[in-house]
């Protein structure tokens, strides 16, 4: 059985965490073809947008305990920083990916499964996900990008509260927090994911994925390199074809027909 799931639904690809009696926990089987599918997919003219969910009730509960999720000598300080770093390939391959990834956050995403989440640039969650911070309870540190992605998600303090408690945080109290954009019911979860992809996939693609770049790195940036980032790829982004529609369309007033390029 494949551990990862990848399918085409028109312009948009769909990744599935498959190991639901793990409740998805990753092991280096999955994120090594996570790793390669995203590398692959920041080449992949034909694909716009990307959803990833989780099988079963887990979206993912982070490394594999039990086997598989580490190395060896993980017990060691050079063996646990060679396993943190294929988390963080994974992180960065999806974060320089310039196509809108969505996050549909099925059931709970605990310690790295919960990082993997708020690496994506949309996130939708069920009313039935949580997101933990489950690393102090293991008297572990945050890895995965999360201290990266929490503390401009939800601010410091918050981000503090949260990593230094490890308690689960509810659909609700996530929306609240800034961590998701919306919640759905359960059975709902796909279809509003799947929904929000096509129209970023029917967006102009280019453009998208230059300003995710820009976003990505605009608070470690102060205001005359941000200036100079949108100069630069401003002038990249006129030279696409989908500029020229962006305009045609305006001009004859009609809803434009971006085709990614």
């Amino acid at each position: 059985m494949d551990e990862v799931l990848f399918r085409r639904e028109g312009q948009v690809e769909v990744i599935t965490l498959n190991r639901p009696e793990k409740m998805n926990a990753f092991n280096y089987n999955m994120l090594y073809a996570l790793i390669q599918r995203f590398e692959e997919l920041h080449q992949d003219d034909d694909a716009r947008a990307v959803v990833i969910t989780g099988e079963g009730r887990g979206f993912c509960t982070g490394a594999d305990l039990t086997g598989g999720g580490a190395r060896a000598d993980a017990h060691t300080p050079m063996g646990m920083r060679l396993s943190t770093h294929i988390y963080s390939r994974t992180i960065r391959s999806m974060a320089l990916m310039e196509k809108p990834v969505i996050g549909a956050v099925n059931g709970d995403a605990a310690g790295a499964g919960c990082n993997f989440a708020l690496a994506c640039d949309i996130l939708i969650a069920s009313d039935k996900a949580r997101f933990i911070q489950i690393f102090v309870r293991r008297g572990l540190v945050a890895d995965a990008g999360g201290t990266f992605f929490l503390p401009r998600l939800v601010g410091l303090s918050r981000a503090k509260e949260l990593m230094f408690s490890g308690e689960p945080v509810d659909a609700q109290r996530a929306m609240e927090l800034g961590l998701v954009s919306k919640v759905v019911p359960h059975e709902r979860l796909m279809e509003e994911a799947m929904e929000a992809a096509r129209k970023l996939a029917s967006g102009p693609t280019r453009a998208m994925g230059m300003i995710k770049r820009m976003l990505n790195r605009s608070f470690e940036s102060d205001l005359e390199t941000c200036l100079e980032m949108e100069a630069s790829m401003q002038g990249i982004a006129v030279s696409t074809a989908d500029v020229m529609e962006g305009i045609t369309s305006f001009l004859q007033k009609r809803p434009p027909e971006f085709k990614g390029n």
